[in-house]
């Protein structure tokens, strides 16, 4: 008596199952035979970026052991954005042996000093252990990164811009920001562009998490030149291929570009840490793409300037009253306690109130859906840069 109506139950279930599948993965293709992934597949994975390693497979924070301080911020900071680290020891650089260091024609290693040694190698171990582990993806920092508080909000308008520049918005990369690239300068200093090039350009326009356009931007030599109109703007982000890049506060690299910077970097070319990197984008034909303001800023803490980098030897006698981070408007260092005390809802403050859209924001903003843009060289106009 029931076989009838089983019947039809088990016709309907799988037809259900059938308009699901057609549903979210796309239409037949008669002409070519095979499936076409719908424009929402191709960005299921798009919001992977807000997942607790970033939409990459691990995250690595370099940092001396001895520097507890550092670490202790780090996991906050980490906790509050809900990511997960994995710790790499620095390096002292006085324990490596002089023929492990590569020969170079240029700004030779073995004449710098032992704490920028140290910090090139702690990277090459990371690249190293990419390899190793065949990792497909990292997010690397330094123990005094620091972020907006808004940062996985940016991070999906920056996969955005990525899947842009790398042609593949319509298509499913296996990472949520495209596929082909070797390193993403998330943190930096200053980045130029490739001005003589025609280039696609991504521009996220009124973002209320980008410095305004002027002083602080970054190391003046190193400001990219977006005079053509369609990059103007005060409160832009732009994503784009840099090149002359400075700082590494936070850098994201593929397996294939840990692969490249490992073997450029023995080919008698090792250079300090953030050069490495920037020979990888530059000369040593890997693919690379950063957000401009930077994303990833490096914390000046209060105290003594001297405490603030291992790598380098301050003779200032500069005491900070409050600390500061270049270039992150919604700093999530300096609002420690505006999230540690929640329920308390006190605002999150701008580093800038007078110049940033937004002097504070209760949580987290909205960050504006981006364009893609195509320049053409003809279209700079001179932009001076200071030596």
């Amino acid at each position: 008596m029931l076989r009838g109506p089983l019947i039809c139950l088990c016709i309907f279930a799988f037809g259900w199952l059938f308009l699901s599948f057609f549903w979210a993965y796309g239409s037949f293709d008669q002409a070519a035979g095979r499936i076409v992934h719908s424009d929402l597949l191709s960005r299921s994975n798009l919001y992977d970026v807000q997942n607790q390693t970033l939409g990459f497979q691990r995250i690595f924070v370099a940092s001396l052991p001895s520097r507890s301080d550092k670490r202790d911020e780090m996991v906050i900071a980490a906790s509050f954005t809900g990511i997960t680290i994995d710790w790499v020891d620095g390096v002292d650089g006085a324990t490596i042996p002089a023929k492990a260091i590569p020969n170079v024609r240029s700004r030779p290693l073995r004449n710098t000093s032992n704490n920028t040694l140290g910090c090139w190698r702690v990277h090459m171990n990371i690249a190293q252990q990419i390899v190793r582990d065949n990792i497909a993806s990292a997010l690397v920092m330094e123990d005094d990164a620091d972020w907006d508080v808004n940062l996985k909000g940016q991070l999906v308008e920056f996969a955005r811009g990525t899947r842009y520049l790398l042609d593949q918005e319509t298509k499913s990369p296996h990472s949520p920001y495209g596929d082909g690239w070797d390193g993403l300068w998330l943190g930096h200093c200053g980045l130029r562009n490739r001005e003589q090039e025609d280039q696609r350009y991504w521009v996220i326009r009124d973002d209320p998490t980008a410095v305004p356009r002027g002083y602080l931007w970054g190391n003046p030599p190193r400001q990219p030149n977006l005079s053509p109109p369609v990059l103007n703007g005060t409160f832009n982000r732009v994503v784009y291929r840099p090149t002359r890049g400075l700082c590494m506060a936070g850098y994201a690299i593929s397996l294939a570009g840990a692969r490249r910077l490992l073997r450029d970097q023995q080919e008698v070319r090792a250079v300090p840490s953030d050069r490495a990197l920037n020979r990888l984008c530059t000369h040593a034909g890997g693919m690379c793409l950063a957000p401009y303001p930077t994303l990833i800023g490096s914390y000046k803490g209060p105290g003594p300037a001297t405490k603030g980098s291992d790598r380098v030897q301050l003779s200032t006698q500069e005491d900070r009253k409050v600390g500061r981070t270049g270039e992150i408007v919604f700093s999530m260092r300096l609002n420690f306690w505006q999230m540690i005390d929640k329920e308390k809802k006190l605002p999150i403050k701008s580093q800038w109130p007078a110049m940033t859209m937004l002097p504070e924001i209760n949580g987290t903003v909205e960050i504006p859906r981006g364009e893609g843009v195509f320049v053409k060289k003809e279209e700079y106009l001179p932009f001076p840069r200071p030596d």
